[in-house]
């Protein structure tokens, strides 16, 4: 598995700051992609980012050859309850198509707010899973979770929603 004293969390959770002004419904899946691209640049060559090539699935393990998932949220690891807020692993736009097949080894869970992150397995997510219509979703209770940092203080970073308005500006 991974080794987390090998990532730069304070530059990972950096950039995540510096995105939030993509918080925008047209602009989310730019920010995940950011973040996403961030992490792998970050992780002290163990992950390569797969997920513009990839379904269902967002890194590959460079030394470990198993594959990540990501998913990231404000708050995502809870106070008062001992698992996670629920997180959508995937939305079937309309139409249900049952529990997702196996894509990816480990999950790694980003609290957003709170620059925390931790890492479980496909069985952990699979434990605590509902399906609602078209969406799959699941929570993760702390005892599957190994948390590989807390409470990081971020790198300051460039606000990404600004470098990207001047950039469509300049170009159009």
């Amino acid at each position: 598995m991974i080794n987390p004293n090998l990532f730069d969390f304070p530059s990972i959770f950096g950039v995540v700051e510096s995105t939030n002004g993509l918080k925008r419904n047209q602009t989310r899946p730019l920010r995940a992609e950011v973040q996403e691209i961030a992490i792998a640049k970050y992780s002290g060559g163990q992950l390569k980012y797969v997920g513009d090539k990839e379904s269902g699935k967002d890194f590959y393990g460079i030394l470990d050859k198993l594959y990540y998932e990501s998913k990231g949220m404000d708050g995502l690891f809870q106070k008062r309850v001992p698992y996670t807020k629920e997180i959508t692993l995937k939305n079937f736009q309309g139409k249900n198509l049952g529990l997702p097949s196996k894509t990816f080894d480990y999950m790694l869970l980003w609290d957003t707010k709170n620059y925390t992150v931790g890492i479980c397995s496909w069985d952990s997510c699979m434990k605590n899973i509902q399906v609602k219509d078209a969406i799959v979703s699941f929570r993760v209770h702390y005892q599957d979770i190994k948390f590989l940092a807390k409470n990081i203080v971020p790198t300051k970073k460039e606000d990404f929603a600004t470098k990207l308005y001047n950039l469509i500006e300049a170009t159009v």
